[in-house]
């Protein structure tokens, strides 16, 4: 007992002391067990309240396996709000996918201490491969925690659709009015305030002209003749 489980969606529970049954907790929140039972699982909120939670309820479909993790090991978007007396910030794979944001997320869950875990050889990794080939000073300790101090700071833009097309040649402030004023002169015509394009009117008439000479063939001729079509 005393175990601590992370929930992967909203969970009820039964309230032993008020004897009602209703919410828990959520997707992403922590529990500590405190009791195990066919029936089924006894979890403690960071409030002193207990529920018992059935088995079927923490079982997913469509294999039925209890959908519980380790509680002590979290996420950086799972823990954020969180805060603890002591936090391990792990990167089995090193920093270089790190952004300041994640870092900064991760680097303030603690109350009094952090300590910061990462591969050393996938750092070292990342180190050779910027240094140009015939570098053969040994990279040391140093080298390894500048490269942490490197990568953490790193902020990536989002990138919105409009600034894409302003790094493109062609498109200037002229190409978006002209296509605004095609895109305008389209809707006013939809809405009826204005008549039809020639365009329009001309695939129009040819639609009509086929079907006439698919059911009467000859009579586009004809009309043609008379100046009707």
């Amino acid at each position: 007992m005393g175990g601590r489980v992370r929930l992967f969606r909203r969970t009820n529970a039964k309230f032993m002391e008020a004897g009602t049954v209703g919410n828990i907790r959520r997707n992403g929140t922590v529990l500590e067990i405190a009791a195990i039972n066919e029936a089924g699982l006894t979890l403690k909120t960071t409030t002193g309240r207990q529920g018992l939670v059935a088995w079927e309820s923490l079982r997913g479909e469509p294999n039925g396996r209890v959908q519980l993790a380790y509680g002590d090991a979290l996420t950086t978007n799972t823990a954020q709000g969180s805060a603890v007396t002591e936090h391990i910030h792990a990167m089995p794979a090193g920093t270089k996918l790190v952004s300041a944001f994640g870092a900064y997320t991760s680097g303030s869950r603690h109350r009094d201490q952090s300590f910061i875990v990462t591969s050393e050889g996938t750092e070292r990794a990342e180190i050779i491969v910027r240094r140009p080939l015939g570098y053969r000073r040994e990279i040391g300790r140093g080298d390894v925690r500048n490269n942490i101090v490197r990568n953490f700071p790193q902020a990536p833009e989002k990138q919105a659709a409009l600034a894409l097309l302003e790094r493109q040649p062609g498109y200037g402030a002229g190409r978006f009015r002209g296509a605004q004023r095609v895109r305008q002169a389209a809707e006013a015509r939809g809405s009826g305030l204005e008549r039809p394009s020639v365009l329009r009117e001309r695939m129009l008439s040819r639609r009509i002209a086929q079907a006439f000479e698919k059911r009467l063939p000859g009579l586009v001729a004809k009309l043609r003749r008379h100046g009707e079509v």
